[in-house]
């Protein structure tokens, strides 16, 4: 426009004034389409960059594993057939809790630490990274120091085989509040778990998580533990092999190596006297123990991982000048993969034949931000080689012969890495993982797959704490302390990923639908970012197709969703009747279209996919059959039947055998979701309290009626939420249990109602998450404004 201004006079004639007004418009609407394409890019270039750097997608074999009973069994297994190396990276693990079983469906048996035991007497090393920080045992039960030495003493003499390390981070400082919240295992890299489970506490259960069970780890029965059981835990692994194992190890590898070499290891061996005594004044126990496992640390270090290999082969000389026993001296350099501060790994040293093949393994350290090069650099009788991954180099030797070598980047053709592939995705930096560059992998994976998916994004996680515009009265301004009537604070933009898909997916009248299952109930921790994050999202999701005037159904295009159980009540455990509890979920999984999924560690928080904060390890598993068993083999367990599930209309279909589920318990209980009431003789009342607290449901009752059946804690505890072993049900006097078609029920943010929440920070806690409403006024002018936001 400022181009054909500058062509055109002021005093034109009128008709070149009206020509210069046609090309204007057109000049600006070419300028907003450019602007659009050039956002577009600017987008798919900001998400590929969260793969800039990192392992690479391999072909693989992957199998999920579906809660912890299938996974202690194949675990347990994988103990008794390793030869050389077993890799531990837990966020939590008690070594004496007896969580294996000897004979499969059977009570378990045997514990982590017998496991350990045995197999280091079969001189197999076993390596186990786990970590401490300020928290961990002056907040946290986590007393590993206490736990690693009793696994050191029992090893006796084989302790060699037994490498313990407490990752205590990288920096001179140590983390007060963050963790490497990674759960990976592998096994002689060849076989490695990567996902949610611990080896802890209530993580043994099955994924029909019925109570009481023998086959479970079996407590006394009490006011915490109603059953003798814990409480249901819902969780995932994926399983993988052969080359995608390995790159689990390399993690370990790197990480051992870069805290070895930190200022985060000298201080915390320099400062344990200083830690022995702030331990014994926190009361916790053997803290003056000798801790004689520190001191072997780093006296061993883990072997480097296998970074590819070169394919050689040498052809004799036509002329015949040469022999079958010409020998040529190979040399191959350092690659220089290793993090900042570790030393190169040695050159390799050879000796070819003429007239030989031979696969000439490279070995050595990569940082887990390194890319592997295109080409590598050699030499071969005195010759230097440059051979890349592309095609076959022919190099004349100066005998005559001829070289014909190729790079194989992990052991791999370009040619062969099709079909199914796996890539690890990591979060993390330098402080956890010895990475220079900041790692968000999980993050720009969840929101690739959120963009690209055509039909439908299948979700399952532990927290939904998420950033994404709302203009409501509740939810807007939500990162503004003191503005925000519920403050967020999250910063990561998956929520807004998830409703700008939706919408886009609405105004083009598509079929395509968002499913998201999340935690009934939650521990103190994440109650209140999960009530937030699920409340403000689907008030957000109503006032959008509200302002959009969108003449469809936004349930039809997306959906909460949570899972519980309802099984009968014998007298000896508060029935007879049927008992009635939430499953604590903690899978981490996205699946897209089927097409591709993640299973890993990270949640759906800052925590998680902001890349500075936790350290995390997933595995994104494209093509082949596995995103689509994946799902299938969850939906199995907790709707029935998969088949059930139109993949065209996902949210439609699923949304049917939920409310199925939710009608037979509302007719055999009067228990009813998404709702979140309970009626019982005539009486209808909300069934989960938050006590002390106004909820937007008990705002609107008569004063003279009961707000809830379960008072706050004993409802998030009921919901699931308990603490890391505490399980409490909710009989229904003389109820017959209901034929539920798997476990998935409805979600809504009526089931809880929100109150108000304080500006004080959401750390790892509970109370002071909320604001208490007790002055009449403020009670009832609060609910003047919002109670019609509820969804009843």
């Amino acid at each position: 426009t400022r181009l054909l201004d500058s062509l055109v006079s002021p005093t034109a004639p009128a008709p070149a004034m009206l020509v210069l007004g046609v090309m204007r418009q057109r000049a600006r609407k070419w300028w907003r389409q450019a602007s659009r394409h050039a956002l577009l890019a600017s987008l798919l270039l900001w998400a590929s960059a969260f793969r800039a750097n990192g392992f690479e997608a391999l072909p693989c074999t992957a199998t999920t594993v579906d809660c912890g009973m299938q996974f202690f069994q194949e675990v347990y297994e994988q103990f008794m057939k390793a030869e050389s190396e077993i890799v531990i990276m837990p966020y939590f693990l008690k070594p004496d809790l007896k969580i294996f079983s000897s004979v499969p469906g059977q009570p378990p048996d045997t514990s982590l630490g017998e496991l350990i035991v045995q197999v280091v007497k079969r001189r197999v090393h076993v390596w186990l990274m786990g970590w401490d920080n300020i928290a961990s045992e002056k907040f946290l039960p986590f007393h590993q120091d206490t736990l690693y030495e009793r696994l050191f003493e029992a090893a006796g003499e084989d302790h060699e085989y037994l490498h313990l390390i407490l990752d205590t981070g990288r920096a001179l400082t140590s983390s007060v509040y963050y963790i490497p919240h990674i759960k990976s295992y592998v096994f002689d890299r060849k076989v490695a778990f990567v996902g949610g489970i611990d080896f802890g506490e209530n993580r043994l259960d099955t994924p029909a998580h019925v109570r009481p069970d023998p086959r479970l780890v079996q407590v006394d029965v009490d006011d915490d533990h109603m059953t003798g059981n814990e409480k249901p835990w819902e969780d995932v692994m994926v399983r993988v092999d052969q080359a995608t194992a390995e790159h689990v190890a390399m993690v370990l590898v790197e990480r051992w190596w870069t805290y070895c070499r930190s200022e985060g290891y000298l201080r915390s061996q320099a400062s344990r006297p200083l830690d022995a005594l702030a331990d014994a004044l926190w009361g916790i126990p053997k803290s003056f123990h000798a801790s004689l496992w520190k001191s072997y640390q780093c006296a061993k270090l883990p072997p480097a991982g296998k970074l590819g290999v070169l394919d050689l082969k040498i052809v004799p000389s036509k002329s015949g000048h040469t022999s079958s026993s010409t020998q040529h001296e190979l040399r191959v350099p350092s690659l220089k993969l290793q993090s900042k501060g570790l030393p190169e790994s040695d050159p390799l040293d050879d000796v070819l034949v003429s007239g030989s093949s031979q696969q000439v393994v490279l070995r050595g350290l990569r940082g887990l931000d390194r890319d592997l090069p295109d080409a590598v650099t050699f030499s071969l009788s005195g010759v230097e080689v440059t051979t890349s991954s592309a095609t076959v180099t022919r190099t004349p030797l100066p005998n005559g012969d001829v070289l014909e070598s190729r790079w194989l980047p992990n052991g791999f053709t370009p040619e062969q890495i099709t079909g199914q592939t796996c890539r690890l995705a990591l979060s993390g930096d330098r402080s956890w993982l010895g990475v220079s560059k900041q790692l968000e992998e999980n993050y720009g994976d969840h929101i690739e797959i959120i963009r690209t998916a055509k039909r439908f994004v299948f979700i399952e996680n532990q927290y939904f704490s998420t950033n994404f515009h709302s203009d409501t009265k509740e939810c807007a301004h939500a990162n503004i302390r003191g503005k925000a009537l519920l403050y967020s604070g999250a910063t990561n933009q998956v929520g807004q990923e998830i409703l700008n898909r939706i919408k886009e997916a609405a105004r083009a009248r598509s079929n395509f639908s968002i499913a998201v299952v999340v935690p009934l109930g939650t521990e103190p921790g994440s109650f209140y970012p999960n009530l937030r994050g699920t409340y403000c999202f689907e008030q957000t999701m109503e006032a959008v197709w509200q302002e959009e005037k969108f003449d469809s159904d936004w349930r039809d295009y997306f959906g909460f969703y949570f899972l519980a159980n309802a099984v009968e009540a014998p007298p000896s455990f508060g029935g007879p009747g049927t008992g009635f509890y939430g499953i604590f979920t903690h899978t981490k999984i996205i699946v897209g279209d089927d097409e591709a999924a993640v299973v890993g560690s990270a949640n759906i928080n800052d925590r998680s996919m902001n890349g500075d904060r936790d350290a995390e390890v997933g595995v994104l598993i494209r093509g082949g059959a596995y995103p689509r068993q994946l799902r299938e083999t969850i939906l199995d367990h907790q709707i029935g039947d998969h088949k059930l599930i139109d993949p065209d209309n996902f949210v439609k279909s699923l949304n049917k055998a939920v409310f199925e589920n939710a009608k037979a318990l509302d007719e055999s209980t009067g228990i009813k979701f998404p709702e979140g009431t309970y009626t019982r003789g005539g009486v209808t009342q909300h069934l989960f309290g938050l006590k002390g607290v106004k909820t937007l449901f008990s705002m609107q009752l008569e004063p003279d009626e009961q707000p809830s059946v379960l008072e706050y804690p004993d409802s998030r505890v009921v919901a699931g939420g308990g603490g890391l072993d505490t399980f409490k049900w909710f009989v229904v006097p003389d109820a017959k249990p209901p034929k539920l078609h798997g476990l998935l029920f409805p979600w809504s943010r009526a089931i809880w109602g929100l109150p108000q929440m304080t500006s004080v920070t959401q750390a790892y806690s509970g109370a002071f998450n909320w604001r208490r409403l007790s002055a009449s006024n403020e009670t009832s002018s609060w609910t003047d404004q919002h109670s019609q936001s509820l969804l009843v």
